[in-house]
């Protein structure tokens, strides 16, 4: 007998992540047209002066059920409630509810889940640059993931951040959100092509399908880290600009209206994916 319950034991200890991944939730209901559900939030949370909190993921991603799984947790799931309106919106393959993407200036999601913060009163996405921090999220600490949505419960003063108010940094800012743009259309037609692909008998598939696929997870992956690159750049480069104006001085405002006065020749290095297909 003693045998047997240690051999019990033993299985518990060992039993791998996946089984306790079985008892995740599974929050996403194949609604491809979730438009009005996003629509009913906003209302909501314009009345109950709340943020409007939507989770793009599939069932099938075990982060998607992951960060699900930690909005269980009771501290985090209080601030939820008391500070969000909270939805979740099934993507499938990365390939449904583009138009939900796309309603708040999003052509595609990189991985799931990703997700959006909106303000409900100017329908503004306020963690654009952060909307894919979640990717890994079922291995993400407690702690992190309540951190993260503390910060953007609050509607608080921000502190200034004077590279941000140049007005050539501004149009840097634009100039890689366009590039993300017209990247991201035409991921979200190789996502859509992919899932068609994949839905057909093998023996109807292109024949460097794998291939496709091969290429559209790394380019997926790499995208982002591109613009994340980018925005360093233009960073990097109003900084050392106004190092010049000012020598060993401080940056002040007025240091910001010199620089944009002035209208240096500052350039950015764009590369778009190379594809025979997209």
């Amino acid at each position: 007998m003693k045998i047997l319950v240690a051999l019990f034991s033993l299985f518990f200890v060992l039993a791998p992540a996946s089984f306790a991944e079985d008892d995740h939730p599974r929050p996403f209901d194949e609604n491809y047209a979730a438009l009005p559900v996003v629509d009913e939030a906003i209302e909501t949370a314009r009345a109950e002066n709340k943020r409007v909190l939507l989770v793009l993921g599939a069932n099938w991603c075990h982060d998607s059920r992951g960060l699900a799984h930690h909005f269980e947790d009771p501290e985090l799931s209080a601030l939820l409630a008391d500070n969000y309106v909270l939805r979740f919106v099934d993507v499938h393959w990365f390939n449904e509810n583009q138009a939900v993407m796309r309603r708040f200036g999003v052509t595609t999601v990189y991985g799931t889940p990703t997700v959006f913060i909106i303000d409900p009163d100017t329908d503004t996405l306020l963690n654009r640059a952060e909307r894919s921090q979640w990717t890994s999220a079922a291995s993400a600490p407690i702690e992190d993931v309540r951190a993260y949505f503390s910060r953007y419960a609050s509607s608080g003063e921000q502190s200034i951040d004077l590279v941000q108010t140049s007005l050539i940094y501004q149009s840097m800012m634009i100039e890689i959100d366009l590039f993300e743009d017209d990247e991201g259309v035409r991921m979200a037609q190789a996502f859509t092509d992919l899932a068609r692909w994949r839905a057909m008998d093998s023996s109807e598939r292109p024949d460097n399908y794998s291939d496709l696929a091969n290429e559209l997870d790394s380019w997926r992956r790499q995208l982002p880290r591109d613009v994340v690159d980018l925005r360093g750049e233009a960073r990097a480069l109003i900084e050392n600009a106004l190092t010049e104006i000012v020598d060993d001085g401080a940056i002040t405002a007025d240091t910001i209206a010199i620089l944009d006065g002035h209208d240096p020749d500052l350039s950015l290095s764009f590369e778009r994916h190379e594809s025979e297909v997209w």
